[in-house]
């Protein structure tokens, strides 16, 4: 996955030029930076892993270069995975943003035949791929969801788009081709996006679509000045991120490999007992996953990496499976506590944002969400993706359990579907209607968010983000702790944000909690599908998701009116490492 930027002139130009464009588009990874270009009538590659401001381009003018920014969602962050990946002859450059299903098998073909691979990553198949097919025919042959790019030795630049978002431009004798419309701000006035299933090729100063067939023509955009480049026209990251839930719900689920899938389920209905730990965001998400697994038939116990040592330690042992969540990686808390289970027999389960992490590595087995990189410290596309891959891992130990079919796996990737195409065609009314609600957040002191069910801990999750994007004072419970204490501040101009239940048991309470509430004076703000703040509607194992991308955006807007910080509030950074 990552950030795709190339140009194609009739006149040789700078080969740094590649290099701002590919620093606009260092939001979509950052984990390697690469760039291919022709001169002298040879295809040549600079390349190094981390952020694209290291990388170093020779001061040379070409005709065509093509380049790339990387998020390591398959393969860590070395050298050999970071692109553009080169075919066995050297002569065809690849780029890729995305994640192609079943490379594996495309990849042993590809040996069995004699073809030599050099990395780790799935990107790498398609540049053996291209020595043996025409691009157009191979883009149906591939499952997953992709985009890539391609620069060949004797001087053809083309690409196609499955998925992962392209655009091409022209202008002043050159053709442009990048992930984002943004990025192209000074090189084009206007833009026109691929659509799905798209093919392109690139010539100097001109461009050729071959649109999918029965498919839409391409859509014709102005490229404008952009205050934010790097937040593609948003004002703060945070709202870029959730506005990403859909797409990164299915770039989750596309990364997410069968063969790991089966082997860390196998674990977990093997396990003597299985600890699920985090902390923050992560914490909120293994306390959903509680109720996935129970479902299922397993029962875990959830607990903050932090407190994991001080008394949960001592029953770890040969037997033992950690299911340690993180979506850096490299919270300090969360290492240690693997740490010192491993020394004592036990198995380490990782859910991570990232592969290149101390999580990915020390963990027996890990499971990448590949969200997407996430700028914004309050954590939104990679709660909400963390929870589908726990949820995807619960259906696959029922497999085990016999809770699950095969049926109801395939049913679950179809309702993930489903609820990434309804949260994509929702997602800006869903933000009016939390714009319309922030200033009675906003003029608050003290705000609790209450749930019930498996919802209850995304109302903890609410509270977490209304105190990081906000910084507004509130507490997160379950809503029938409400009558056990907190309503006795309820004249005190409470404001009481109650998640509607999605089990039936929970609804009488939520009923007879916010009725008494409402009497005792509390200002009461309900959020799920046709409430106050409006969620998408969808069945009870996704609404955790659904409420969070609602409740996000509730924060998002009342830290707006509030004047926050919202990408980076006082005190807390991405990845806590003390």
């Amino acid at each position: 996955m990552g950030g795709i930027f190339g140009f194609y002139c009739r006149e040789p130009r700078s080969l740094r030029d590649v290099k701002t464009g590919l620093k606009r588009l260092a939001y979509r990874g950052y984990d390697g930076s690469g760039v291919a270009y022709l001169e002298g009538g040879s295809l040549k590659v600079v390349r190094r892993p981390g952020h694209v401001d290291g990388l170093e381009l020779p001061d040379v003018k070409v005709p065509a270069a093509l380049g790339h920014t990387r998020y390591a969602s398959r393969g860590r962050a070395t050298l050999e995975n970071t692109h553009p990946l080169l075919d066995c002859g050297r002569r065809i450059a690849v780029v890729v943003d995305g994640v192609i299903d079943g490379y594996e098998a495309l990849r042993d073909a590809l040996a069995a035949r004699g073809h030599r691979f050099s990395s780790t990553t799935d990107a790498e198949v398609l540049a053996h791929l291209l020595e043996e097919a025409d691009p157009t025919s191979l883009a149906g042959r591939l499952a997953g969801m992709f985009s890539f790019a391609a620069l060949t030795a004797d001087g053809r630049l083309f690409a196609v788009q499955r998925g992962q978002p392209l655009v091409v431009a022209a202008s002043g004798g050159c053709s442009y081709i990048s992930s984002d419309i943004a990025s192209l701000y000074g090189f084009a006035e206007e833009a026109y996006v691929l659509p799905e299933g798209a093919y392109v090729e690139l010539e100097p100063g001109a461009f050729r679509i071959q649109p999918a067939e029965g498919g839409p023509q391409p859509e014709r955009k102005r490229v404008k000045e952009l205050l934010y480049a790097e937040k593609a026209g948003f004002p703060h990251f945070m709202l870029k991120e959730i506005y990403e839930v859909p797409e990164a719900l299915l770039r989750t689920k596309a990364a997410l490999m069968d063969k790991y899938l089966r082997l860390a389920s196998m674990i977990i209905h093997g396990a003597r007992d299985v600890y699920v730990i985090g902390n923050g965001t992560s914490l909120h998400a293994g306390m959903v996953s509680s109720y996935y697994f129970a479902d299922v038939g397993i029962s875990v116990n959830v607990i903050s990496a932090a407190e994991f040592p001080h008394y949960a330690l001592e029953n770890v042992g040969t037997g033992t499976v950690i299911l340690a969540i993180s979506q850096s990686g490299e919270t300090s808390d969360v290492i240690r506590s693997i740490r010192a289970a491993r020394r004592q027999g036990a198995v380490i389960i990782g859910v991570t944002n990232s592969v290149s992490s101390r999580l990915a590595i020390e963990s027996n087995v890990y499971l990448p969400i590949t969200a997407g990189p996430e700028m914004a410290v309050p954590a939104t596309k990679t709660f909400t993706s963390t929870l589908e891959a726990l949820l995807i891992l619960a259906h696959y130990v029922g497999l085990h359990t016999g809770r699950r079919s095969q049926a109801d796996l395939k049913a679950l990737f179809d309702r993930i579907d489903g609820l990434a195409r309804d949260l994509a065609g929702s997602i800006q009314a869903l933000d009016g209607a939390a714009e319309s609600l922030a200033g009675r957040l906003a003029a608050r002191g003290a705000i609790y968010v209450a749930g019930s069910g498996i919802v209850y801990p995304a109302a903890l999750e609410g509270a977490l983000k209304l105190k990081e994007a906000a910084l507004l004072h509130a507490e997160g419970l379950q809503l029938g702790e409400l009558l056990h204490g907190p309503l006795a501040l309820a004249a005190r101009e409470l404001l009481v944000v109650a998640l509607k239940p999605v089990e039936k048991p929970a609804v009488d309470l939520y009923s007879k909690a916010l009725k008494i509430a409402a009497e005792r004076g509390a200002d009461v703000l309900t959020v799920g599908p046709g409430n106050d703040m409006p969620a998408v509607a969808t069945d009870r194992e996704l609404a955790p998701i659904s409420y969070a991308v609602s409740l996000q955006l509730l924060a998002y807007r009342a830290g707006v009116k509030a004047g926050a910080p919202i990408d980076t509030p006082p005190g807390l950074v991405k990845a806590v490492t003390i």
